[in-house]
């Protein structure tokens, strides 16, 4: 499956990226922008952003449950993810009241 037209990078491309990231000793938080520019891909519109986040955490816990991946690595990742989602939707919170407050 094509997950990014722009750059034409699938699924695939994303696993195997994950694969040679995430067995690093010091492996990085697995962005889009880190799997793409270990791609030697360039994110032109970002329209796939939300799309990439989605596939890199599934293809991640799929390698994960194949062994092929450090548990540890996996669970600092996911650690990170969610610590961004809990901000994000503190900051959409904070947003709302203050809209609420102005109108």
């Amino acid at each position: 499956m094509i997950v990014c037209s722009c750059a034409v990078v699938s699924d695939h491309d994303i696993e195997l990226a994950l694969l040679e990231l995430m067995i690093a000793e010091d492996a990085p938080l697995p962005t889009p922008g880190v799997v793409w520019r270990h791609l030697a891909k360039k994110m032109n519109c970002c329209g796939c952003a939300p799309l990439a986040v989605a596939k890199i955490y599934e293809k991640l816990e799929a390698l994960e449950a194949k062994g092929l991946v450090c548990p540890c690595a996996c669970a600092n990742a996911k650690d990170a993810k969610s610590r961004v989602q809990k901000r994000n939707q503190t900051s959409a919170r904070s947003s709302s009241k203050a809209e609420a407050n102005y109108a």
